[in-house]
């Protein structure tokens, strides 16, 4: 899809062949060990908090008091939880464009520790939480592989072939009053980036973490015939 018919509204990067067996890899490889990634980021209770869901802009509301200082407000919480603090900050922050991400991400990590010590929270590995995140945005990228369908249902495939921005009004705009097709092709494009970009090596943070939590266990890393079947 990313390097067929939607090609013109992902990067470059994404015909790339190479590009393609690192992500197919890293899916089947993560698809392996979703089990394992789940348990390892809830296994440390001081990574374990209970928050909101999905802290995107469109679920805050904002105003300025009578003497004009901004306040905020925040909507949407259904499926508040207990869930692991790196999972959680990946779907507080999976709607960014991808540039704002990569250039203040350690500002945006380095701010949840600090502010979660200083409101009397233990204090978290930032390195840990990192790991959380990109193993959280990985499992998403399964969820919207298998939304392919969905996305052909909401912009037909014929339609594809004259779309060259993710801002044409066909994909851009609300569907149906929903604004799930731009997510699921921001979001897309946002995680191939995460393989793909140097700063992120997201391939590569799965695979030192793979080696990390079977060293840890004691466990074999799992038969290469169990992730490419």
């Amino acid at each position: 899809f990313m390097s067929g018919d939607a090609r013109r509204i992902f990067p470059d990067f994404c015909a790339d062949s190479s590009f393609q067996a690192a992500l197919t890899s890293t899916l089947l490889t993560l698809n392996a060990y979703a089990a394992e990634s789940s348990y390892w980021r809830h296994s440390d209770q001081d990574y374990i908090a209970l928050t909101h869901n999905n802290l995107n802009v469109d679920n805050a509301f904002f105003w300025r008091d009578s003497e004009g200082n901004l306040d905020l407000g925040v909507l949407d919480w259904g499926s508040m939880g207990q869930r692991s603090l790196g999972y959680k900050l990946w779907w507080w922050l999976y709607c960014c464009d991808f540039e704002v991400l990569t250039a203040h991400f350690d500002s945006f990590v380095d701010c949840l520790a600090s502010t979660y010590s200083e409101f009397g929270g233990p204090t978290l590995c930032t390195d840990v939480l990192r790991t959380q995140f990109v193993l959280s945005a990985l499992e998403q990228m399964l969820g919207l592989c298998a939304a392919v369908p969905q996305i052909y249902k909401m912009c037909k495939k014929a339609e594809w072939k004259t779309i060259s921005s993710r801002f044409d009004a066909r994909i851009g705009q609300n569907i149906d009053g929903k604004s799930t097709l731009r997510l699921y092709l921001q979001v897309m494009s946002t995680i191939s980036g995460m393989v793909h970009h140097p700063r992120w090596r997201g391939d590569d943070v799965l695979r030192r973490w793979v080696d990390d939590f079977c060293s840890a266990l004691g466990v074999p890393k799992k038969d290469i015939a169990e992730i490419f079947p």
